[in-house]
């Protein structure tokens, strides 16, 4: 995987200003960016197909944005689902902290909710891949074959996983610049979006070439 790339791969679009705008603005807006993440998931779908441009248009603006909102809110729903042992736990570990005030046992919960986590976002990828081909929910809700094909292509997972780390880190940084930083952390969901959303579809070309994540 190349970090690198997601971030230049977009110039190599002559339209890459108009897709980029378009999907930045988006982002700003709520629920509506919502249709940013289907965008994203187009774009691992363009990825996979090969496109030489991967970055989708919006030239049918009124219907892609209702496809690509439906899209998002099921992969928002399908992280929900991901994520719900954790908000259970999190319920049960806040009554015991209210009960205990102990800032050790914070710290055990915030060390359990980030490992968690991260455990969580391997077959949730998987997932997200199966799914950015099919627009099947049961992509999202087969848990058994997203566990077992992440346990196949862990290593590929992790480095994905370590690079969204570092995008997160680099625009974190980006958005503490005083003016232009808060204009790009107003941005930040189409940012990411743009970013991301080619890291994944990297991820998705090696685990698909080594046979895995088929719908």
């Amino acid at each position: 995987m190349d970090i690198a790339r997601a971030f230049t791969y977009i110039t190599e679009d002559e339209n890459w200003q108009n897709k980029a705008v378009v999907t930045i603005i988006l982002g700003l807006i709520p629920i509506v960016n919502l249709a940013v993440v289907g965008w994203m998931l187009d774009l691992i779908r363009n990825m996979l197909d090969g496109y030489e441009k991967p970055m989708p248009d919006w030239n049918d603006l009124g219907g892609q944005i209702g496809d690509r909102l439906m899209a998002g809110l099921m992969t928002a729903i399908a992280g929900f689902f991901y994520m719900l042992p954790l908000i259970a736990f999190s319920i049960c570990f806040g009554i015991v902290m209210a009960a205990l005030d102990s800032s050790f046992v914070g710290l055990l919960f915030s060390l359990i909710a980030i490992a968690y986590a991260a455990v969580a976002w391997l077959p949730l990828s998987i997932g997200m891949i199966r799914y950015s081909r099919t627009r099947n929910f049961s992509a999202y809700t087969d848990f058994a074959r997203n566990i077992a094909l992440a346990r196949e292509h862990l290593s590929t997972l992790v480095v994905l996983a370590v690079f969204v780390f570092v995008v997160g880190i680099i625009l974190g940084i980006v958005t503490s610049i005083p003016c232009i930083g808060w204009i790009i952390g107003l941005a930040s969901v189409g940012i990411n979006a743009i970013i991301v959303g080619h890291l994944v579809g990297q991820a998705a070309l090696l685990i698909t070439r080594a046979g895995g994540a088929e719908a």
